[in-house]
């Protein structure tokens, strides 16, 4: 294997080079304690970024995930992948293209109902984004009790976002070792991660750190049962009372199973709605008002929800088009082969980052065609804040019949571009 090291300011840094790209995996980019909001460190010698990181304890770190009742999306993203789990968790992995010079970056943002998944799961692998001359950084947080723990007075929640505003924080600080431009980032992410960015990009704490943002099945402005809420502190208290502890500094010195297993254990739709991104009145005010960044929102045919993500999504075009911005809107309807799903949550994953040789279906030239121009569009848009700047990627031939088809910033619904 060859290893590749860069200095940079954190610290020297010491990857690896595959075929397409070097990958400096498992780099730790904060530390903190149990809950409490992260911290920025640096690291003497050389740091060996070679193999992935810990991310956050979650069921499957305690239960056999594949003798589960719904192995689904095991099978989907995690199956023959093994996982390391720690509260120590904060580790990004960076895909950059060998010779980088001043490339924009992506920071991707991992979705699973902010209480599971991680960054390298099989869908995450950022070597597309490098063949088109752009930096791809997936970023493992805090989750569940350990990210969003919230009862006021302790802990006002949010950890996991602070977490990724961290990574961000990192990213700018030292991606330009790695060839990227700190002034040139885009925030992406799927579901829970979608949700994180669109709390992350209408915070007064990321302005002008982030140029841009796609957000896949889970951005816009939400209301109802997904609005913004203030912590939910009887829920939380009652957390604390399940592990058996009487002080939450005993509740806090806990080992994590008990932690995790006390909130397990606490009502699941209650759960639902109190692990979640909260109105702390520092990241999150609860208003989107002031948001002003170009944005692609996004859904798959059958998703979660499809007329509550409509709604979000029209109603935040409204606000960036009166903040000067674009919003451009895209249904994907592509029924993925092998099973018979269809189009599923997060279906588009494996056609918008591109890692499809990592997954079990067998796609056909028609997947691959549909991919390349999903990838194609969001490459030129992350360059050029324009999804029909084709051109703009370079280095991949591109092969879509669809390449003239406009995709116009979001009016009507006559604007929703598809992808089938």
């Amino acid at each position: 294997m060859q290893t590749e090291i860069i200095n940079a300011k954190c610290g020297k840094i010491k990857g690896r080079e595959r075929e397409n790209n070097l990958l400096f995996s498992g780099i730790r980019y904060a530390s903190a304690k149990r809950f409490e909001l992260p911290e920025p460190i640096s690291f003497d010698g050389v740091y060996d970024a070679v193999g992935f990181g810990p991310c956050c304890p979650q069921l499957r770190a305690y239960e056999d995930e594949s003798a589960s009742k719904n192995t689904y999306y095991y099978r989907e993203f995690r199956k023959g992948v093994s996982f390391k789990y720690d509260e120590d968790c904060l580790y990004l992995n960076v895909y950059t293209p060998k010779s980088a010079v001043d490339c924009p970056v992506v920071i991707y943002i991992h979705g699973g109902n902010f209480t599971k998944g991680s960054a390298d799961e099989r869908a995450f692998d950022g070597e597309e984004y490098c063949k088109r001359g752009i930096i791809f950084i997936s970023v493992n947080y805090r989750l569940n009790v350990f990210g969003f723990y919230a009862d006021g007075v302790n802990c006002k929640g949010n950890l996991g976002l602070y977490d990724q505003l961290a990574a961000i924080e990192w990213t700018r600080e030292n991606i330009s070792a790695f060839g990227g431009n700190p002034e040139r980032i885009t925030l992406m992410g799927q579901s829970a991660g979608a949700m994180s960015i669109q709390t992350l990009i209408s915070s007064p704490l990321t302005r002008g750190k982030v140029q841009r943002a796609i957000m896949l099945s889970g951005g816009g402005e939400r209301r109802g049962l997904m609005a913004d809420r203030l912590p939910n502190l009887k829920f939380w208290r009652s957390v604390l009372k399940k592990s058996g502890a009487t002080t939450f500094e005993e509740f806090k010195s806990m080992p994590a199973k008990d932690v995790f297993y006390a909130w397990k254990r606490s009502s699941p739709l209650k759960s639902q709605f109190a692990t979640f991104p909260v109105i702390d009145g520092v990241l999150s005010d609860g208003t989107v008002a002031r948001c002003d960044i170009p944005c692609i929102i996004g859904r798959v045919k059958k998703d979660i929800f499809p007329r509550s993500l409509d709604k979000m999504a029209f109603r935040f075009s409204s606000v960036l088009r009166k903040n000067g911005a674009d919003c451009y809107i895209y249904r994907f309807e592509h029924n993925l082969s092998g099973d018979g799903k269809g189009t599923f949550h997060s279906a588009d994953l494996w056609y918008a980052i591109g890692a499809m040789k990592n997954c079990w279906r067998p796609f056909d030239e028609n997947d691959f065609a549909l991919s390349e121009d999903m990838l194609n569009r969001f490459a030129a848009f992350i360059k050029e804040g324009s999804p029909n700047a084709i051109n703009a990627q370079s280095n991949v031939k591109q092969i879509s019949q669809r390449k003239t088809d406009l995709w116009l910033p979001f009016r009507t619904k006559s604007d929703i571009f598809v992808f089938k």
